[in-house]
């Protein structure tokens, strides 16, 4: 198979074809390039990773925007094959105290400690060799192979893994869309948003109940600054993101699969089973704290109104509490992720979708399967395998269920991977 350049574009594209894209370079494509690695899937030569920003880069900056100090999932969860890779990577360079207690499960990494543990697997397997810094904007299947197109060129190759996170699919308030876009209002997941320029006097409002909002309030608070947290239902305090039953990818997982796949059933299982907007402990201790003393005042009451007034935003709240303030900080969580225009790009394709747009993935393997039943050479990691892998599907541990799927899936196809 050979690579040529998208149509209509002049540029030339110098790059071997390679066996197997993967689009994404987060916690998700990065575990799935060294599970592919370690098991002889692919050589360098034949891998790709599609990802605009870095490896890791757009994890990295979300823990940066919100304020993250802490991870929320134990030491074992990382880009690694082997669990206890972090941990000893810890104590052989004296850093231990990176290390914090949970409540639940194994101890806690840092961020820091988290990215530099990152940073060096990512530099032992060489990954940087295999980046292609584009984003993908389509992908199309062919005889032979799959055809992704991105920013930079065209790449022709036997499979494609797609381990997309949300794809920008931001949700926010309906007031919001009320409003000029220059009004001070933004989400704490838009790329453009930055803590550090807050003013240090400015009024800020933080719109959200759960751990991101959590820390961000914790995080801006400062004495010259007011910060208010609006919060319209009762803090959920939670040490997990769902039962530990739904770790261990068994019988409840089992029970999913009963369910027709990419269904609302499948769906509405998963949103009952998950804990959103939940605050661990650790970060609603410190919330607490901080709204003991005089760093942030907590309102109860919904936003119902927003106004745009000469740089500022007033909002008006369902008990009549009007709030004028310099920036409006949204923390309301993801969209769809299928709203995302890469997954809008695929409904033009020959895969089959379902409730809301959700891919129709075989349960034991990960492939997306094609509108006449038939399994397609792109995989699927991350948030859009939910309805196979449940709640934790997004998290780390969910990248390290995928990986065990998709390779044993390659390895069992690695005679039809020979290029043509």
């Amino acid at each position: 198979m050979t690579e040529r350049p998208m149509q209509g574009s002049n540029r030339s594209d110098v790059r071997s074809s390679p066996r197997v894209t993967i689009i994404g370079g987060g916690v998700h494509g990065v575990h799935l390039a060294i599970r592919l690695l370690d098991a002889n899937v692919v050589e360098h030569e034949d891998l790709r990773i599609v990802e605009p920003d870095g490896l890791l880069g757009g994890f990295r900056r979300k823990c940066r925007q919100c304020g993250v100090e802490t991870l929320r999932s134990p030491f074992v969860h990382h880009v690694a094959r082997d669990p206890f890779s972090l941990r000893d990577f810890a104590r052989g360079r004296g850093r231990d105290d990176e290390l914090h207690p949970s409540r639940v499960g194994g101890d806690r990494p840092t961020t820091d400690l988290f990215f530099d543990h990152a940073a060096w697997v990512v530099d032992r397997y060489d990954l940087d060799s295999s980046i292609v810094e584009g984003r993908a904007t389509g992908i199309r299947e062919q005889r032979t192979g799959v055809a992704v197109e991105t920013t930079t060129g065209r790449i022709e190759s036997d499979w494609c893994l797609l381990a997309t996170g949300y794809g920008g699919a931001t949700s926010l308030p309906e007031w919001a869309g009320t409003l000029p876009e220059d009004a001070p209002v933004t989400h704490v997941w838009d790329p453009s948003f930055d803590r550090e320029v807050i003013g240090e006097t400015e009024h800020v409002g933080i719109v959200g109940g759960g751990i991101t909002a959590a820390q961000l309030a914790v995080t801006i608070a400062r004495p010259s600054r007011t910060v208010t947290l609006f919060a319209r239902s009762p803090f959920r305090v939670e040490s997990l993101e769902a039962g530990t039953e739904w770790m261990h990818f068994s019988s409840v997982v089992e029970e999913l699969h009963d369910l027709p796949p990419a269904s609302q059933e499948r769906q509405q299982r998963v949103e009952q089973a998950r804990n959103d907007g939940a605050i661990p402990p650790y970060a609603f201790d410190r919330l607490r704290e901080t709204l003991q003393g005089d760093g942030i005042s907590l309102e109860r009451s919904e936003i119902t109104v927003a106004n745009e007034a000469g740089g500022t935003v007033v909002v008006t709240c369902e008990d009549g509490t009007a709030v004028c303030l310099d920036r409006m900080i949204c923390s309301t969580g993801f969209g769809n992720p299928y709203s995302a225009s890469l997954f809008r790009s695929f409904r033009e394709t020959s895969l089959a979708s379902g409730y809301r747009g959700a891919p129709v993935l075989d349960d034991e393997t990960l492939c997306w399967r094609c509108e006449d039943g038939s399994p397609s050479r792109v995989l699927v990691s991350g948030a859009a395998t939910e309805q196979v892998l449940g709640p934790f599907a997004r998290n780390v541990i969910g990248a390290r269920r995928a990986g065990d799927l998709i390779v044993d899936h390659l390895t069992a196809q690695k005679e039809a991977m020979v290029p043509a």
